[in-house]
């Protein structure tokens, strides 16, 4: 991850001169003297997008893991607790409505409460893992309809700009957005490394889990609450970027395994590694900045496509 890091801090659309960048950076960080318009470029504009990409695609890819391991379904991601459509009704409330509110805060707000209505209703509904699938689908419809509502509703500008935050772009990357994601994975995450050889467990059913002492409903729970808060805070500063949580998991299970032990922490680089890419890509392919989210559903979508090939004989038979 550094070295890929390190080579796309060198691509761009402006050249550098990366000495006198180098000393710059070091100045304006060891003594407070101000940066030069390359130093600007590179520490608050390309550095920040950089380890943001790396952060937001770890915990997406990192949490997809963890999702379709508890869950034993290869075709799900974190989205379905409802985060996506949460955070996109959030977003859509912020430019439609509420100008006024940040629109990351109302993301995280949306993305949280999606997710905790998902557990609500899962429980009410048999607190069981097929629950909570079927209560994040019947939410994020309701809530992509009331997404839709707003948008249909407000001026034209209004309207595009929400539907390009629902892309998902880092160009606004920010040192504040870094912290931001950062916090989310660090909180997030740590417990979900702690517990990830339980959710091992977890993935071999519920009364394994029971004769082993271990509450399959209680280990879901901290799981969902865990990636829920993680990827809203995530999603709050990047937009909804699709693909990463349902694909990068199975290529990541090709290379490291599918014991939770490595899985996790495979998919976390992987992820980081494959978003960091597809970013470089948004930003570079053309002159105009594209948001990550159409790299990623155009890298994703074939894949996807090959996942449903290979499963759909065993899904028949189940």
């Amino acid at each position: 991850m550094v070295l890929l890091a390190v080579l796309v801090l060198f691509m761009g659309a402006s050249s550098v001169g990366w000495g006198d960048v180098v000393a710059n950076i070091y100045g304006h960080i060891a003594y407070g003297t101000p940066l030069s318009s390359d130093g600007v470029i590179i520490y608050e504009i390309r550095l920040p997008r950089i380890i943001l990409a790396l952060i937001v695609g770890g915990v997406l890819a990192g949490s997809g893991a963890v999702m379709q391991g508890i869950f034993k379904n290869p075709l799900i991601d974190p989205y379905l607790l409802g985060i996506s459509s949460g955070a996109a009704f959030g977003s859509a409330l912020s430019i439609g409505l509420f100008e006024s509110l940040p629109v990351g805060i109302l993301a995280f707000i949306g993305a949280m409460g999606a997710s905790f209505l998902v557990i609500v209703i899962g429980r009410f509904a048999g607190n069981s893992s097929v629950s909570l699938v079927l209560a994040g689908v019947v939410l994020s419809a309701f809530l992509s309809a009331l997404s839709g509502s707003i948008k249909f509703f407000v001026d034209p500008q209004k309207a595009q700009a929400i539907v390009i935050w629902l892309l998902g772009s880092l160009s606004l990357s920010s040192w504040g957005n870094v912290g931001i994601a950062l916090a989310g994975f660090l909180i997030g995450f740590i417990p979900l490394f702690l517990l990830r050889w339980k959710i091992n467990i977890l993935g071999l059913g519920d009364s394994e889990c029971l004769s082993l002492g271990i509450s399959p409903s209680k280990m879901r729970f901290v799981c969902i609450v865990c990636i829920s808060f993680a990827c809203a805070l995530s999603v709050s500063v990047s937009g909804t970027i699709g693909w990463v949580g349902l694909v990068v998991p199975h290529f990541a299970r090709v290379i490291f395994g599918s014991n939770m032990r490595d899985l996790l922490g495979g998919s976390v680089a992987l992820g980081a590694l494959i978003l960091l890419g597809a970013d470089t890509i948004a930003r570079t392919a053309t002159a105009y900045d594209l948001p990550v989210g159409i790299i990623t559903a155009l890298l994703g979508a074939p894949f996807f496509v090959f996942l449903l090939s290979q499963f759909a004989n065993r899904w028949n038979h189940q």
